[in-house]
């Protein structure tokens, strides 16, 4: 209960306590002093009563005395005449009895008892009970003695006597005087005593005898001569006080009601006088006083409660209102905290907030960036979706809505809008909302711009695929502690993943480097926030190995270190492959001679050798014959060790200060130094080494035990390091090569020729070709060949289309020889379109037939092509045209288109590409290789080229490219497919290494359809 309760409850029990504690002390006064004035009445009418019993005895004694003292002197003569003996003295005595006013009955007797004057009749001559009038006058010294109530045994009558003793002269007892009178003359004597109401009177004698009551009750329980055996009226007997009083339950006679007794002893007698009245009619007064009083506290209770009630309730009224009060206060209170706290949270919100009713109209919008909202907050209120966002987007908004009053669960869309001219990527969260009673009242709508996440989720996916490529790549904490680690680290290292969370990379320590070299690799992260360099460490399996490793700290926006991430690889086969690879670099993995580079770089320094020696060097370009033949016959491998004993041959015949170098797959060159310093002679010693060539591959070589015939021709070209560039060189030794092979062909001669102006006419050669090539495509002299397109095992996916010429005189004739001479003359243009128009002719009429509708066709694009302003325009029209599905249609590029203009050449493709036609990289890996462009050309597939698939099986370093070109294709989500795949252990290799798409001669050559 509340303390204001309490309170007002409180005082009103004290009050009403206090006010019943002094009515209690005043009924307890009132009683008191009620109770003393009934005591004092009683005791009052106990004296008077008791007075007149006397005065009645008293009056009685008087006459007695006065009887007695006319026979006193009778009895004292006792020689008196005889008519003045007691005994002759009746008529005499009879006069004075009519004379005594309170004795009923008088006798005159002897000390015998025997009565010589009795006045009540003739025949009474002894007093009934002498004996116990004897009693008392021997227990009595007084001469006068009043009994106590005497029952008469033969009559039944109850009797007083009252005794005078007469004595005579000597002193002795003469005569008795004995009055006797009814007890009537008792309750006479209270005749005229006044009692109120309640009151009563009893006489009792000394034995317990009742003798008088007053007033006389009917059918009384006690009535006069009855002994009462009241044990208080004897105590008080024979106490012998004069007076008692007392409140007794049990009044004399009793009659169940409680009384106020007076006990009072009648002087000279033996008779008390008992005084009672009821304490109900004694205490009347007090008792209405007592019921007025307690019905004025019930009063003043009731009026206290209804007054207490009614305070309560207006208190609790206020209370109430109070309370009302302070929730409303607490509620505005609330409301405006909650209304504060909903706009701080809607400022914090990074999302653009928009309400909208349940007819799609603006209530609310809100956007941290104002920029980002299409029109102004105010003027977006009341306006309806539809009027602001653009008609397709309001469409999807008209079905989410739809889908969200339905199921009343978030929708999510995204979309894109342009924001000042800039398209940006937007996701919207759509919520139901509903009113307390749950009916649908609109949505809310959250929007984010996530045009940055797209980015950054293309970036995290390339980090993705970039995190598992081949390099091991670990991740750590600032401590050290290992986070992180990919497969590749796996496959390298041979612990899983699990096995070095949560340790540092001390566990892979070989020990091999000391102290030192790790505190300069810590130091030099810390100064500069990477490392990079080789480095020792040991498998799982305790193999040391090498790697290349690269450590970087990664440094939160505070600039300080909160991750080391380190990328590796593992370089041990490399560094046993190192020289080996050098070789290969610049040496003939075949022959072990020179390659084109290291001749190269050797003709660089040989050109300026000469330039500060003013001497002369020549190149001698050998180039076998029949050994295509050779090959077709017997077999590469064959074919392999003849090329190793032509190498061989060669060698026994230049000096180690000259160059000996394979360039081509049957091509030689030998690079003779500081010759001579005059032409002349420097080409006689030319020749001279020339025609031992020659003479020595005049005679069979011995392969296997089999003799191989093979001729060679050589070119000559001397060098003296200032008339002719050095890039130029090797040119005019191969031109010097077909000359030579002409000179035989034409004239017989040896297969010897020096270059000299007659290459002019082989120019004059490539104008008579070019002009035979504008009318081959007149002449329908050009057509088409189709080589299949597999994925494992042998599903035909298309072909690549392949364009062959078929000249009149000269036979087939290789795209190799002509496509030059097309692209230089741009007549690459017109057969270009020849091609794709044929390519879609064909996929047009494929579409006819189920097994072939989905076959795709590939068609090689050359850079003149793509140089042209309207090459868009014509495949588009050649598309619409034949009705040939776009996304069917192929087009291979090269990696030296993208060597000039390259913006402009991706957009050309991707306007191609909107087409729905698709690109393919050819030949990648032997040219340009700009991952940067890679990335942003639209392309679906890359394609290997065939020299790394000739040695993907044997060449470490071919091995090597072809699975990073596999991995990269991957990582951009592009297709590969791997070309010149002639053997099955190269389609394994490739299929075991992610490579499913293959084109070569196992799977079939070049062909019509």
């Amino acid at each position: 209960m509340p303390l204001a309760y309490r309170l007002p409850i409180a005082l009103y029990i004290l009050a009403l306590l206090g006010l019943v504690a002094s009515a209690g002390y005043v009924a307890q006064s009132t009683y008191r002093q009620a109770s003393e004035t009934a005591t004092n009445r009683s005791a009052a009418h106990a004296d008077l009563a008791a007075e007149m019993v006397a005065n009645r005895l008293l009056s009685a004694g008087y006459d007695l005395r006065t009887f007695a003292g006319f026979v006193q002197p009778l009895v004292r003569q006792p020689n008196t005449p005889g008519d003045t003996r007691p005994e002759n003295i009746e008529p005499y005595l009879d006069k004075r009895v009519s004379t005594l006013g309170f004795v009923g009955e008088l006798f005159v007797a002897d000390p015998a008892g025997n009565f010589f004057y009795p006045s009540m009749a003739e025949k009474v001559t002894r007093a009934p009970d002498w004996p116990f009038i004897a009693k008392y006058l021997s227990d009595n010294p007084n001469r006068e003695v009043v009994t106590p109530l005497y029952t008469d045994p033969v009559t039944g009558e109850l009797q007083i006597w009252m005794l005078s003793e007469l004595h005579s002269d000597p002193g002795d007892v003469a005569t008795v005087i004995v009055a006797r009178q009814p007890p009537d003359v008792l309750s006479g004597s209270l005749a005229g005593l006044s009692l109120s109401a309640g009151q009563s009177i009893a006489i009792l004698d000394e034995s317990m005898m009742l003798v008088a009551r007053l007033p006389v009750v009917a059918g009384a329980a006690v009535s006069p001569g009855q002994i009462l055996t009241d044990a208080l009226a004897r105590r008080f007997i024979d106490s012998g006080s004069d007076s008692y009083q007392v409140i007794i339950e049990g009044p004399i006679p009793n009659d169940g009601e409680a009384r106020f007794y007076a006990f009072k002893r009648v002087p000279g007698a033996p008779y008390i006088v008992v005084v009672g009245e009821k304490t109900s009619v004694a205490l009347q007064d007090w008792h209405q006083s007592l019921w007025v009083g307690a019905t004025g506290i019930l009063l003043v209770a009731i009026i206290g409660l209804f007054f207490l009630k009614q305070f309560c309730r207006r208190l609790s009224v206020e209370n109430a209102l109070l309370h009302e009060n302070r929730e409303r206060k607490l509620l505005q209170q609330n409301a405006q905290a909650n209304e504060s706290r909903l706009q701080a949270l809607v400022n914090s919100i990074p999302d653009s907030t928009f309400v909208f009713d349940e007819h799609g109209r603006f209530t609310f919008a809100h956007a941290q960036n104002k920029g980002q909202l299409l029109r102004p907050v105010e003027k977006l209120l009341g306006l309806h979706y539809s009027e602001v966002l653009p008609p397709e987007l309001a469409a999807r908004f008209d079905g989410i809505k739809t889908d969200v009053e339905k199921s009343q669960k978030m929708q999510n869309i995204e979309y894109q809008l342009f924001i000042d001219g800039e398209a940006r990527d937007y996701e919207a969260r759509v919520n139901a909302l509903t009113d307390l009673e749950g009916q649908h009242s609109g949505f809310l709508t959250l929007v984010r711009d996530i045009t940055e996440d797209k980015v950054l989720e293309a970036e995290l996916r390339i980090a993705s695929t970039a995190f598992e490529t081949h390099l091991g790549i670990i991740i750590t904490d600032e401590n050290s502690i290992i986070l992180r680690a990919n497969k590749a680290f796996s496959r390298i290292t041979g612990y899983a993943e699990h096995d070095v969370l949560g340790k540092t990379p001390n566990v892979l320590q070989s020990g091999l480097q000391d102290a030192t070299f790790y505190h300069y690799l810590w130091a030099r992260v810390r100064e500069s926030g990477s490392w990079e360099g080789e480095i020792w460490n040991l498998r799982k399996d305790g193999e040391a190995y090498a790697e290349w490793l690269t450590i970087t700290a990664i440094c939160g926006k505070s600039g300080v270190v909160q991750n080391y991430v380190g990328t590796f690889h593992d370089i041990t086969k490399r560094k046993k492959a190192e020289r080996e690879a050098h070789r290969l670099a610049f040496y003939d993995s075949l022959t072990g001679l020179a390659n084109k580079a290291l001749l190269e770089e050797r003709l660089s320094e040989v050109c300026k050798a000469n330039t500060r020696q003013n001497t002369h060097a020549a190149l001698l370009y050998v180039d076998v014959e029949q050994l295509r033949s050779v090959n077709d016959a017997r077999g590469y491998e064959f074919g392999d060790l003849v090329l190793k004993a032509i190498a061989e041959q060669l060698g026994t015949m230049v000096r180690e200060s000259d160059t000996l170098a394979r360039i081509g797959g049957d091509e030689f060159a030998i690079l003779l130094s500081n010759l001579n310093p005059s032409q002349d002679v420097a080409a006689r010693v030319t020749e001279g080494v020339a025609d031992k060539v020659l003479d020595a591959f005049t005679r069979p070589i011995e392969v296997l035990q089999q003799k191989i015939q093979v001729n060679i021709s050589i070119g000559i070209t001397l060098i003296d390091g200032r008339s002719s560039p050095v890039d130029q060189q090797l040119q005019r030794a191969e031109q010097a090569t077909q000359q030579a092979k002409e000179q035989a062909k034409l004239r017989g001669e040896k297969r010897i020729s020096f270059f000299d102006p007659e290459i002019q006419a082989q120019v004059v050669q490539h104008v008579l070709m070019e002009e035979e090539l504008r009318n081959a495509l007149a002449e329908e002299q050009l057509v088409l060949y189709y080589q299949p397109q597999i994925r494992n095992p042998n599903q035909l996916l298309g072909y690549e289309v392949l364009l062959r010429w078929r000249h009149p005189k000269r036979g087939i004739v290789s795209p190799a020889v002509f496509i030059p001479i097309a692209e230089q003359s741009r007549l690459i243009l017109p057969i270009g379109r020849w091609i794709i128009e044929q390519a879609c002719e064909k996929l047009a009429a494929w579409q006819s037939e189920p097994t072939t509708s989905e076959l795709s066709l590939a068609v090689n694009v050359s850079i003149i092509q793509f140089q042209s302003n309207n090459f868009v325009e014509q495949v588009g029209q050649i598309l619409e045209k034949t009705g040939a599905p776009p996304r069917l249609l192929k087009l291979e590029v090269t990696e030296s288109l993208l060597m000039n203009d390259p913006e402009r050449i991706t957009e050309m493709m991707n306007r191609l590409r909107s087409m729905g036609v698709r690109f393919s990289l050819d030949d990648f890996g032997t040219g340009y290789s700009s991952m940067s462009y890679l990335n942003q050309l639209p392309l679906d597939q890359i394609k290997i080229d065939q020299s790394f698939i000739n040695e993907v099986a044997n060449n470490l370093a071919s091995s090597a490219i072809v699975e990073s070109i596999i991995g990269l294709a991957k990582g951009l989500n592009l297709e590969v497919i791997a070309e010149g795949v002639e053997t099955e252990e190269q389609r394994n290799w490739l299929a075991n290494h992610g490579c499913q798409n293959f084109q070569g001669y196992l799977f079939g050559r070049p062909e019509e359809i």
